[in-house]
């Protein structure tokens, strides 16, 4: 299965989902799937932004676990 790890990136960097909103102009519903894993699906482009403001790399943001 294939999860984000997007709430321990935001809680090591100290940044709240609605702050992540405002900085990737995601709307926060859809931040609040990302961040409990609830997602069906995620974006190229979703990934790049996500990337990009949080400072990581893909391997950083996207796990896959057994």
């Amino acid at each position: 299965m294939v999860q984000l790890k997007l709430k321990e990136i935001l809680e090591k960097k100290k940044v709240s989902r609605y702050r992540l909103q405002l900085l990737t102009n995601l709307n926060y519903p859809r931040i609040n799937q990302l961040y409990k894993n609830t997602a069906k699906n995620i974006s190229f482009e979703e990934i790049e932004i996500l990337t990009d403001v949080l400072d990581c790399s893909i391997a950083d943001l996207i796990e896959k676990s057994k």
